[in-house]
């Protein structure tokens, strides 16, 4: 770890005169970085850490081994095991919790224990103190149980979470334009459509554009259109067609955006980029059925061949961009990362009802200013 880096963690914790709570455990499902473990390892001092589930498409060996140096279980299955092993790794969680007369907090990113919970686990529910969630998507997880029984909290929408979104989706363009660099590629001069102009997709758009591409929006959102318009995009007016023939398509909807439809309307040598979290906005069912051959031309890249002679690019996999190098910077995701301090003891100490809860205005401002304080 670097001894150099802020202590932004840290000093939220004193701030917040964060407790220890030896009664309860963590179940975590965490994209494992350097920002991650000072997390991490912060956490663990307060709220005991019984296991880290890390998800299959990020993971940094260091920050493993770390995290197992100080005590702490983690298990790395690959993304097509997510889902099982987060099934069998919680309800371990949960037996354990149970026996020893412990509650069990469930901190994540992307509503997946969460889901575990209310589809195997609800004989279980009593020794649930709740969740903490970092991304939109878990928190769509949760609003779209059919009851959801327990209380999540969320970093995820907050005006913080709104800056981390332009970045991010500079980060997902910088990671492009090195990839393509690499293959020879530029992107200056050339069209590329972004799909879905939320938080992430506006930082994405906008990066294009100052990197010298056409850029196009699309997004099912009349709002979002018209906040693309007025941003100077060029919005087509027939939501399913693209009225340019882009280059690039970057998908950053939160859901299914590079459709089969879409993916049969677009020309030769198309790259498909994922700027979203999991693997959602591409077909990628479609893609495997329609191409007649598969061959890697980089290591974050597969050229797809088509019947009718065309081939498309899938970069990643489907997986988002910005996690084939380093990402957002540390020192932005910490700020998120501070809120998410001040959700613990949020959820710890105030009892609350079966719902969602985003972090209070008040404690928001304090991790801001923290961060400013510190940088």
């Amino acid at each position: 770890m670097n001894t150099f880096h802020p202590d932004f963690l840290g000093e939220t914790a004193r701030r917040i005169k964060l407790k220890q709570y030896p009664d309860v455990r963590q179940f975590v499902v965490q994209h494992l970085y350097p920002d991650t473990l000072r997390l991490l390892l912060l956490l663990h001092k307060h709220v005991p850490i019984h296991c880290v589930v890390s998800i299959g498409y990020s993971g940094n060996e260091h920050v493993i081994k770390q995290l197992a140096a100080a005590g702490i279980k983690v298990v790395t299955p690959s993304y097509e095991e997510l889902v099982t092993t987060i099934n069998h790794e919680l309800e371990q969680s949960l037996r354990y919790c149970q026996q020893h007369d412990r509650r069990l907090l469930i901190h994540e990113v992307g509503g997946y224990a969460v889901k575990s919970l209310h589809e195997h686990h609800l004989s279980y529910l009593d020794v649930v103190v709740g969740a903490i969630e970092v991304t939109k998507q878990g928190v769509w997880v949760a609003e779209q149980l059919p009851k959801l029984e327990i209380p999540q909290v969320n970093c995820a929408q907050t005006r913080l979470k709104q800056v981390e979104g332009k970045m991010v989706g500079e980060a997902v363009v910088t990671a492009l334009d090195v990839i393509l660099r690499e293959l020879g590629y530029a992107i200056v001069g050339r069209q590329a459509l972004v799909l879905g102009y939320g938080w992430v997709g506006k930082g994405t758009a906008v990066s294009l554009r100052q990197r010298g591409a056409q850029v196009f929006v699309q997004d099912k959102d009349v709002i979002q259109c018209v906040d693309a318009m007025v941003d100077g995009f060029v919005v087509p007016n027939n939501a399913g067609k693209p009225s340019a023939l882009p280059a690039i398509v970057i998908g950053a909807s939160g859901h299914q955006s590079i459709t089969a439809d879409l993916i049969d309307q677009l020309p030769d040598r198309t790259f498909l980029v994922s700027g979203a979290s999991k693997d959602h906005e591409i077909d990628l069912k479609y893609l495997a059925q329609q191409c007649t051959e598969k061959t890697s031309i980089h290591k974050h890249v597969e050229a797809y061949t088509f019947p009718d002679g065309r081939v498309l690019f899938l970069v990643n996999k489907g997986f988002p961009v910005n996690f084939t190098s380093a990402s957002v910077p540390d020192e932005i995701v910490e700020f998120l990362f501070a809120e998410l301090v001040m959700l613990v003891p949020m959820l710890l100490e105030q009892h609350l009802e079966p719902g969602t809860y985003p972090l209070p205005v008040d404690q928001e401002r304090l991790a801001a200013q923290i961060w400013m304080d510190l940088r």
